[in-house]
């Protein structure tokens, strides 16, 4: 059985040891951090299900780590406990005021710290088993990404079944192209769908030895998509160093493809996307993919986030917004660098430093 994950914040090493060996003790996976800076470094990579912060911290206190976590979809809901020396009743009540889950003041009892922990562990996982997937109901776009391919299947499929003998054969061809096309489309949603449940709920292990090769990965990509439609890929343009970068080809593959076939979709037809690759420095390799697309104003930019769609009722774009989205927290994971730089009607430049093997 899994244990269950706290991230411990505390600037008194003291405090942080002696709550460590006390939690471990009763079987809960404890990782701590000296302030919030640090805190938000663990969790680029680790989440919990409940977090205990003190409050006053040199670097980044309690009240700004915590505001930081409540703007993050991945976080926001995850049961947090603040620490207090102070048996202070405003602050005690700008905790909650704030968002805060409970708080406890120093020194607590064991019992209260158990109980208390317990209690919010316990109402997460409800609340986590209960909400594990997207609300289908309350995503139209999520109903419009698998109701479109699958009309387009099932549509297909009827027509064959029902007028077999009246079409020619390059007609069924073309059945046969939509059938296919659907369920790729169908397929890539579902799959998306599933990463980014099994990132939310921290499932996924990040191998620190995985490796692959960015121009074979790219190379791969780029015949998929030529597969899948061949004028596409011919507007790709790439000057790629061959390299090895610390990454899963999974990942890579997933990266490139959801970014260079973002590129191609909000782009016009008669526009190139380039992709340039090579070495950035002896630590990182840096990959940039820029189109000539419609890109994204100052405050999209900052609004980037799962099932986050722009512009929709200017273009008709196929997919969830999750590429870009699932992209940046991939990389990330892999202790690598994202940064977007976009202007609106005149293109995106999406830059990637991914470490060298």
């Amino acid at each position: 059985m899994n244990k269950n994950r706290i991230l411990l914040v505390d600037d008194e090493l003291k405090i942080r040891e002696t709550i460590s060996e006390l939690l471990t003790h009763k079987n809960y996976e404890v990782i701590s951090a000296q302030d919030g800076h640090e805190a938000l470094e663990i969790l680029e990579n680790w989440i919990p299900d409940l977090i205990i912060s003190d409050i006053s911290m040199p670097v980044m206190d309690g009240y700004s780590f915590h505001e930081i976590i409540r703007q993050n979809k991945f976080l926001e809901t995850i049961p947090f406990i603040f620490l207090t020396a102070k048996n202070d009743n405003n602050e005690m009540r700008e905790c909650l005021l704030n968002g805060a889950d409970d708080f406890i003041s120093k020194p607590f009892k064991v019992s209260e710290l158990i109980q208390t922990i317990e209690t919010k562990i316990n109402r997460f996982n409800k609340i986590k088993n209960a909400n594990n997937t997207f609300n289908v109901t309350k995503n139209n776009f999520l109903i419009h990404e698998i109701n479109t391919p699958l009309t387009g299947i099932l549509g297909s499929i009827d027509l064959l079944i029902e007028n077999e003998d009246n079409f020619k054969k390059n007609e069924i061809a073309l059945f046969y192209d939509t059938i296919k096309t659907s369920g790729e489309r169908l397929n890539r949603t579902m799959q998306n769908l599933i990463l980014y449940q099994n990132l939310k709920n921290n499932t996924i292990n990040f191998s620190e030895n995985s490796n692959s090769e960015i121009l074979e990965t790219f190379l791969k990509v780029k015949d998929k998509i030529s597969k899948v439609d061949e004028s596409e890929a011919k507007r790709i343009h790439f000057n790629i160093d061959p390299s090895d970068v610390k990454i899963h080809q999974n990942h890579l593959y997933f990266i490139l493809y959801e970014l260079i076939d973002n590129g191609l979709k909000f782009s016009p037809n008669d526009k190139t996307v380039l992709v340039t690759g090579l070495k950035f420095d002896e630590k990182y390799y840096e990959l940039t993919i820029c189109d000539s697309g419609i890109g994204f104003s100052e405050d999209e930019l900052k609004k980037i986030d799962a099932t986050k769609q722009f512009n929709r009722e200017v273009m008709e774009q196929q997919g969830l917004g999750l590429g870009l989205f699932l992209s940046k927290i991939i990389i990330k994971k892999k202790k690598g660098v994202f940064s977007i730089v976009s202007k609106l009607n005149e293109g995106t430049k999406i830059s990637i430093f991914l470490p060298l093997k």
